[in-house]
C-alpha cells in the first residue's frame, strides 16, 4: 500500500522523478524504503536492497517508530525522510539525495545527521544527555572515560546510566550495548555522537 501511495503521490512530478519497482530499477536508482518493513521482519529484504543499491537507499521514517529509522540507517540507509512529507518536499528530498546533498557536508547533510541523532532513543524518552551517554557506552567508553569526556562526576555518570538502564529495560552494560546497537547507535569505528 505504501508503494502504491508513494507512486500516486509522485505522479504529478513525472518530469522530475520516475517511479519503478525494484525488479526494473537500475544500479543508480534511488530506493525509498519504508522502515515499517523492518518491524514486520523484512530485515533480509532491506539488506538485499542495500547490497544491490549501496549508498542509494533513502529510509522513509515514521514518527512513532524512531528505533526503526535508526536501525535502517545502521543497516545502510544513507538518510531518512518522513513518510508524511508532502509531495513537493519528498521530490525535493529525492533530488537532494540524488545530487549527493544528504551526504556531502552540506547544510542538508548536517540537518539530516542532527535529525538522526535526535531520533536515537526517542522511543523510550531518553534525554539528550542520556542519548549521549548511551552512545558513548555503545562505543566502549568506561564510566571514568564518560566522566572525563563529558565533564561530569563519576556519581552523575552512574546516575545517568541507572536511568538509561531503567528506560531501556536492561540490567547490564552488555545488554545496554546490544540495545543501543539494535536501535541504531553508532559503534566504536563510526564517528559523530548520538
Amino acid at each position: 500500500m505504501i508503494a502504491a501511495g508513494v507512486e500516486r503521490l509522485l505522479e504529478p512530478y513525472a518530469n522530475r522523478v520516475v517511479v519503478v519497482d525494484d525488479s526494473s530499477a537500475d544500479d543508480d536508482a534511488i530506493v525509498l524504503y519504508d522502515v515499517f518493513g523492518l518491524y514486520v521482519g523484512k530485515e533480509e529484504d532491506f539488506e538485499r536492497v542495500v547490497k544491490k543499491h549501496p549508498d542509494r537507499v533513502l529510509a522513509m521514517s515514521r514518527v512513532l517508530q524512531p528505533g526503526l529509522t535508526a536501525r535502517a540507517l545502521d543497516l545502510g540507509a544513507v538518510a531518512s525522510v518522513s513518510v508524511g512529507l508532502e509531495a513537493p518536499d519528498l521530490v525535493a528530498a529525492i533530488e537532494a539525495f540524488a545530487a549527493g546533498h544528504l551526504q556531502d557536508g552540506s547544510q542538508a547533510d548536517l540537518d539530516n545527521q542532527a535529525d538522526r541523532r535526535r531520533q536515537l532513543g526517542r522511543d523510550v524518552d531518553l534525554t539528550p544527555r542520556e542519548q549521549e551517554v548511551l552512545g558513548l557506552i555503545v562505543r566502549g567508553r568506561s564510566n571514568e572515560e564518560l566522566a572525563a569526556e563529558l565533564y561530569l562526576s563519576i556519581n552523575t555518570v552512574k546516575t545517568l546510566i541507572r536511568s538509561i538502564y531503567r528506560k531501556i529495560d536492561v540490567t547490564s552494560r552488555a545488554q545496554a550495548v546490544a540495545w543501543g546497537v539494535e536501535h541504531g547507535f553508532p559503534t566504536g569505528a563510526e564517528s559523530a555522537g548520538p
